[in-house]
């Protein structure tokens, strides 16, 4: 019996460190990291559906769905190196927001450090996706 016990519990073990890799895998995004301009196109497209949104959605789910799509398409891409923090800030400030949509409006977002918020406002004017939301370029 205690030979059956000792191959469970390494199935088990096995088992547990394979979800965790797998885990692991799954949170990370694929595929290359993004030019500043693509960066920018994901980043803009998902304001402008938000703003659209606070326009045409009378139920906070249907915000919430909106703001947690925004949230999934940021996790699929790898930003700029330099804009890695302010990306996972960014998700976070989205989710935070999950239970009261309506506080994006009035909750300040994190901003990355200066010098990488001054290229990427550069860069909004290059960016059709930015054209009606320039995130990086407004004064706080």
């Amino acid at each position: 019996m205690s030979r059956l016990t000792m191959v469970v519990l390494a199935l088990v073990a096995l088992a547990a460190f394979f979800a965790a890799c797998g885990d692991d895998a799954a949170s990370k995004p694929a595929g290359p990291v993004l030019s500043d301009h693509d960066y920018l196109a994901v980043v803009c497209k998902g304001l402008s559906d938000f703003s659209s949104a606070l326009l045409t959605k009378t139920k906070a789910e249907d915000l919430t769905q909106v703001i947690k799509d925004y949230a999934a398409s940021l996790k699929k891409i790898q930003p700029p190196a330099d804009v890695a923090q302010f990306h996972k800030d960014f998700i976070k400030y989205l989710e935070d927001a999950y239970s009261e949509p309506t506080a994006l409006v009035t909750k300040a977002p994190p901003l990355p450090p200066t010098d990488v918020r001054q290229r990427l406002a550069a860069e909004e004017g290059r960016t059709a996706e930015c054209q009606d939301a320039r995130f990086f370029a407004r004064s706080n």
